[in-house]
């Protein structure tokens, strides 16, 4: 491990055991023990909750009579619906780069206070799981952020976590491909987790991930979740605490 990524893992350190219950979770400023969900009203306020009518399959927020977001006309997911807690804007963005680079895992509890809140997406699931990453990464990080959030959801809303799906292969980047690419570029990255095929049956499955950006990595996990012919689930769900703004068809 080079100096550099030390001293930088010695700081977080210092900074978890001496902050983590006074600061802000987003702009690090004081705040009183025990703030709910450590964020500072300020940034709180900013929170761009995703609320009210949105788009019946990726959550995007939508108006008028429609039941679908312009993207969503042509897009095709393999989960039934995704929600998402809020849009990935300056707040929510800075809360999930300090929590899946800076070693943060501590972040974990208090966003997912902020999803548990949402409860009517827990209604009717019968599992949690999460989004798989690689070995390579997980040592990077430290941690699998998908994996962290759906251990504490599931403490609050009392919905047992199976260990569903699997990584394989080489890591692959999604960044600055379109939806298309991503599709394509992730085929054959998830398989099953054979020992726990038995429980998908005629359940409903909520998958839970940090980021929703184009719904691929999701619609692909689903995908793997339903192709068991024998065993498929009768539904699966997706579940982030942030969603990029609808994504123009450049961009995926």
């Amino acid at each position: 491990m080079s100096f550099i990524r030390t001293l930088k893992k010695l700081f977080c350190g210092f900074e978890d055991l001496f902050l983590s219950n006074h600061a802000c979770l987003c702009c690090r400023r004081e705040i009183p023990d025990g703030t709910e969900f450590s964020l500072c009203e300020n940034c709180v306020s900013k929170l761009d909750k995703i609320e009210g009518k949105t788009c019946k399959f990726c959550g995007e927020k939508i108006e008028g009579n429609v039941l679908v977001c312009d993207r969503c006309k042509t897009a095709k997911y393999n989960f039934e619906k995704n929600t998402s807690f809020v849009y990935y804007d300056e707040v929510a963005g800075r809360i999930v780069k300090r929590f899946k680079y800076s070693s943060k895992k501590y972040y974990a509890e208090y966003i997912a206070r902020l999803m548990a809140n949402r409860k009517e997406v827990f209604d009717g699931v019968d599992y949690l799981t999460f989004v798989p990453v690689g070995a390579k990464r997980k040592r990077e990080r430290g941690f699998n952020q998908a994996e962290e959030l759906v251990k504490e959801i599931s403490k609050i809303v009392n919905i047992e976590v199976v260990e569903l799906l699997e990584k394989v292969g080489s890591e692959k980047h999604q960044a600055g491909l379109s939806q298309k690419e991503r599709m394509e570029n992730l085929k054959g990255t998830f398989c099953l987790k054979e020992e726990n095929v038995k429980l998908l049956k005629n359940k409903t499955i909520l998958i839970i991930d940090d980021v929703f950006t184009t719904g691929s990595t999701l619609s692909e996990c689903a995908k793997v979740l339903l192709s068991k012919r024998g065993a498929k689930p009768k539904s699966v769900l997706t579940y982030t605490f942030a969603k990029t703004r609808l994504f123009s068809s450049k961009n995926g």
